[in-house]
Formats: C-alpha cells, structure tokens, sequence
C-alpha cells in the first residue's frame, strides 16, 4: 500500500475516487436494500440503543453490526447510511489490496497494475453487491490484505510482515467465522514450505499439524453446535430424530438422497455433487475467461515470482474449496456469493494473462488476433453489462412507506418479506425476532393467528404457487385488497385488511 502511494499517488487517488462512483451509481439505481442487511441495521440500532448483550444473543455474528454502529455513532449518521459509507469504503480496501498484491507479484510493473485496476473496479460480482448490506466486503478486504502479507514476506522472507498477515486474517474472522481457517493454516504452510533447515523439523510439523487438527474440530464443533442450535430444535419440535449437530448432517444428507440409504457410495456422490455445485457456482461469480486465465496462469507459471508464492497460492486456492464443499456438505446449499474469496484469488493471475496477451498481440497471427479481440471485448461488455444492477424491488420500498405513511403506529403488520416490515418503521426488535416468510403466514392463516394483526402485506413473485395460493386464501377470507402495488413483470404487494370475527 505504501509502496503504491509512493510511486502512483495519482493512480491511487482515482481508485478511491472510482470505488465512490461506482458505489453511488449501483446505490442509485438499487436503493432497495437486501434482506441480510435487515437484520444488521436492526442489531445496530439496537447497540446504539444500548442494548448490547441483547444483540449479541440475538445474531451469532454481530461484529459486522458493531462496526454499522460505530460508523453511525462517529459520522453522525443514521444507521442505513452508515452501513452504506461502511461497505463503500471496505470495497475500495478491498480492490487497493487486489491492486497491491498484483503489484507486488508483477515488481509494481505499471501496466500490469493499471489491468488489475480495471480488472477489480468493473469486477461484475464486486458490482452486483455495492448496493448490498453484508459482511463480506470486510472479509474479503481483510482476506486480501492478509493474502498480500503472506506474498509479501514469501517475496523477503521479512517476519515483520508476517504481524500485518496476523492482523488482518484475526480481522477477518470478525465478519466471517471461515476466516479462522487461514489463521490457523498459513503458519502450518509457511513453516513447511521456508523453515526446511530447523532442528527437528519433523517433530515440529508433527506437533503443528496435531495442533491444527485439534483446534480446527475444538473451533469447529463449537462454531456450528451455536450457529444451527435452533435448527437442531425446530428438527426435534418436527418429530425429527436430532439430538445434536451430527445428527442433523445426516438429516441433511439424508434428504439430499431422497431419504436413500446412507452408504459409503453414497457419501462420495453426494461430495462430489457439492464439488461440482462449488465449481458452478465459482464459475457463476467469475467469468469463464477469467476462470481458464487461472487455470493457463497456474499451468504456465505466469505471474508468480518464486515457487514459495505459487505453493501458498495453490495453498489458498484449494483451503477455499475445501471450505466451500464442507459448508455444501452440511448446509445443503451454498450461497452463490460465498465463492467470492476463491474468486478473487483466481482473479489475481488475470492481469498477468491479459499483459501477455497485450505483449503478444502483434507477434500473433490473424487466427490468435481474432480470439484475443474477442476475449477482451467480451471480458469488456461483460463488465459493463455488470454495471446495470437496476434493482426489481422497488414495488416493495413503495409498499413498506405506504404502510407507515398510511398506518397508524400502532397497527400490527405482518408480511411474507421482511423488507416490507423495515421500511414500515416497524420497531427492530419485532423485525429481528419474527420470521416474516410465506411459510410462516400460511401457519397463521391455519392457526388462526392472522387475526392478531391487523394488515397483511402479501408480496407475490411470478409463478410461486404458495404466495399465489395465499393470495386466494386472504382475498377470500378477508375481501377486496386495500391496496395494490405494482413491481417489475408480475411482481405485485397486496395490502389487505384483516377482519375480525
């Protein structure tokens, strides 16, 4: 970071100036917040309440909040436009560290780094999520930073480096538990890739590697025991046979084969479906191109400085993975966005492919001239295309200010999208403790539990059966709607009264 202030102050100024841009275009035309982002403006307010310890046992990872709170509590702002300054600033942390580190692997060459620059800034995934509250800018700016730390003292084998990559992966922890995972991983690597003269070496990484794995199932157990505890509970109130974290893998697992058999066979296809899952999902995040310019970067030795980097690259590359397939494996699912750490470490050899093939381009005959064209063009339109975040939920921001606006304060509201509930000023305890689903309304309609409110804003997507069917149901028991509020397509919110028996 220095070294880049030092030599291209100018280039440093307009990343910043870029990332501002670029976060108030994507705010601009997406200013409709995102459902996580509900849940953490809600702990916010309620630490700027005061009400500390209660957020805490309410989110199982408060600290991306805390950080909400603070910036609203220093800049004076409310807690929705703190959060919007926050991620606008761990976003441009992040692209200055995807900068550096191509910097640092390319010997601060300035073209490479201009590529890099572009490369991050018009980033689709990093795009689509400018507008988003969520967390994980600040991982993947502490994850990068620490990244750069590493490649740093494997570059000078300094071990004052190795206290900024402490740092910054003990930081990433705080916005995502998986960052635990590198911390505990790196000095393993490091000390088994550069300490290869030693004394007793063997006993060394005899006793690392029995520390690792005690720490990382001690970590583990404990982090998924608090995180799915509820899960475990709702299980068992279903009449499922679930006593502990164990037996709700195998529920999982269970359910991913059709309530099949659990067999060693059977394990391995399931592992190797969420395998192919993480890759089309890795692909989904990255641009195809992007994912081959890894994979000829890596096969060629294009961009590494040493055999140290290339070996702790390769390291992080697969941790990740792992990573991905483990959470797959236990979830059941995985969240398109939680790839963005393999990606951007995949992403971090673009440049260098791009530069060849720039050096190149004249030496090319007119079949290679042609692909490099259309690669760059289409890499160019895809990124521009990325830009266009034009949110589909603006029917919903409409619905939720009429609700307040129209409403008395008083008026018990439910609805099938928390979002409605938050810009209805409803108080962020009702909002953080209810579950506002499809889900829970037709266990209301059918307990009769409707009638403890007083409105029900019903929002529809195209061809979703259930929210269609409570539609029916609501407009049957209930009549006409009071009002109706038109979105994208047919995307609707109905606002119906509710009336007492």
């Amino acid at each position: 970071m220095y070294q880049l202030y030092r030599d291209r102050p100018f280039l440093l100024l307009c990343m910043v100036l870029a990332n501002i841009a670029l976060s108030l275009w994507c705010l601009n035309i997406d200013p409709v917040i995102n459902n996580d982002g509900v849940t953490y403006l809600n702990l916010a307010q309620m630490m700027l309440d005061g009400q500390w310890s209660k957020a805490f046992e309410a989110y199982n990872s408060p600290y991306y909040a805390a950080f909400i709170a603070a910036t609203a509590k220093i800049t004076f702002l409310g807690v929705e436009n703190a959060a919007f300054l926050l991620n606008t600033a761990l976003a441009t942390s992040l692209t200055l560290a995807f900068v550096c580190i191509v910097g640092e692997l390319s010997n601060n060459n300035r073209r490479v780094i201009l590529i890099a620059m572009l490369v991050i800034l018009f980033f689709p995934s990093i795009t689509k999520y400018r507008s988003f509250i969520i967390r994980d800018f600040g991982y993947l700016s502490c994850y990068l930073w620490s990244l750069y730390f590493i490649f740093r003292f494997c570059s000078s084998l300094d071990k004052r480096h190795l206290i900024g990559w402490l740092v910054f992966a003990a930081l990433s922890c705080l916005f995502r538990f998986e960052g635990i995972a590198f911390l505990l991983l790196a000095p393993y690597f490091l000390i088994l890739f550069t300490a290869t003269k030693i004394p007793h070496r063997r006993l060394v990484l005899i006793a690392l590697s029995a520390t690792l794995v005690i720490a990382s199932v001690s970590l583990t157990i404990w982090y998924i025991t608090d995180k799915y505890a509820g899960l475990i509970e709702i299980a068992r109130a279903s009449g499922k046979d679930v006593h502990n974290v164990i037996d709700l893998f195998l529920l999982n697992t269970r359910d991913k084969l059709g309530g099949g058999q659990l067999t060693t066979l059977s394990y391995l296809g399931v592992i190797f479906s969420d395998l192919g899952n993480v890759v089309y999902e890795l692909l989904r995040r990255m641009s195809a191109f992007y994912f081959f310019f890894a994979l000829w970067a890596y096969i060629k030795n294009i961009g590494f400085k040493n055999t140290l980097i290339k070996r702790v690259w390769l390291v992080y590359v697969l941790s990740n993975v792992c990573l991905l397939v483990a959470y797959s494996l236990y979830n059941s699912f995985l969240v398109s966005r939680y790839t963005m750490a393999s990606a951007l470490t995949l992403l971090l050899l673009s440049p260098f492919v791009i530069d060849r093939m720039l050096n190149g381009f004249k030496s090319f005959n007119f079949a290679k001239r042609a692909v490099a064209v259309f690669v760059i063009l289409l890499l160019t339109v895809t990124s521009v295309e990325g830009l266009d975040v034009r949110t589909k939920k603006s029917h919903i921001k409409e619905a939720g200010l009429w609700l307040k606006q129209q409403l008395p304060d008083d008026s018990r509201i439910f609805s099938n999208d928390p979002l409605i509930i938050y810009y209805a000023g409803r108080g962020h305890n009702e909002r953080l403790n209810d579950a506002y689903t499809t889900l829970q309304l037709k266990s209301h309609i059918d307990s009769k539990h409707i009638y403890d409110f007083d409105y029900v804003a019903l929002s529809i997507q195209p061809n979703d059966y259930h929210e269609d069917l409570a539609r029916q149901t609501l407009w049957y028991q209930h009549g006409e709607p009071e009002r109706m509020i038109n979105g994208v397509g047919e995307r609707r919110v109905f606002v119906f009264k509710i009336r007492k028996d």
